[in-house]
């Protein structure tokens, strides 16, 4: 068994009387694809904020990478490994692919200001950016502006942008929302070849995608995990087939 990339211990999130996160414990293995399934309302985009550091929880531990970071704020967990993609997919509409992936990257490494010398001429840089955009599956389209790529060409920029940070470790919160059948199909191999470089959190409303693509599954409800465990013993559980999946459950 590899060891823990991420713990939660004990979270807890209200919203006056509503419990998001009710004493939510969860652990994520380095190198796994694990991801979380419920019903709307089950808090999975709430703990996907506490993780990131978008939120703060109330109470609890979050511990990443062998590091408290619960009260560490979001681009300080950037920095040490952690990103995320959103369900609105967010890029810079008016750039290309490539000059949205060079500015991640730039991000990353901090200002390439150069005053004697334009920031295009960063030739290291836009090498990095093609490698990502080949690895997302955007080779083809270099140059085209973010905002005409279709919608499942754009979820795979955003998750170029998250992997331009090096991750170890990377949220994607439902990345296939709005996407036709057959993008999903594509998004999956991607997602898929991220293993075992870096460890992904998954919150995904597709279950054939998430039972194909996910190492381990766990149900949230009500703020609590219900059930984890591998695509198959997830399948077969009672709970989880009488309180969410019911019929849903992938053959």
């Amino acid at each position: 068994m590899t060891q823990p990339i991420l713990q939660l211990r004990g979270l807890v999130k209200r919203f006056g009387a509503l419990a998001a996160t009710d004493e939510l414990d969860l652990t994520i293995h380095a190198g796994e694809i694990h991801a979380i399934i419920g019903p709307n309302g089950a808090g999975k985009t709430t703990l996907i904020h506490q993780v990131s550091g978008a939120l703060r929880p109330d109470s609890g531990l979050i511990v990443f990478d062998g590091h408290d970071v619960t009260r560490l704020c979001m681009h300080k967990r950037v920095e040490r490994g952690l990103a995320r993609s959103y369900q609105i997919t967010n890029i810079f509409n008016g750039l290309s692919v490539r000059d949205n992936l060079a500015l991640a990257v730039q991000a990353r490494q901090g200002s390439s200001m150069r005053f004697w010398r334009p920031a295009v001429s960063d030739a290291a840089l836009f090498h990095e950016a093609d490698g990502i955009a080949q690895r997302i599956g955007l080779a083809a389209r270099l140059e085209a502006l973010a905002g005409k790529l279709s919608h499942g060409e754009q979820r795979r920029l955003e998750v170029g942008l998250a992997l331009a940070t090096q991750p170890k470790l990377l949220l994607l919160d439902e990345p296939m929302a709005g996407m036709g059948h057959d993008e999903s199909d594509d998004l999956v191999p991607l997602i898929e070849s991220l293993r075992p470089s870096v460890s992904v959190l998954l919150i995904e409303h597709d279950m054939d995608a998430v039972f194909r693509v996910a190492d381990r599954i766990s149900v949230l409800v009500a703020g609590r995990i219900i059930a984890t465990g591998t695509p198959d013993e997830i399948r077969v559980n009672a709970e989880v087939k009488r309180g969410y999946l019911g019929d849903e459950v992938p053959a």
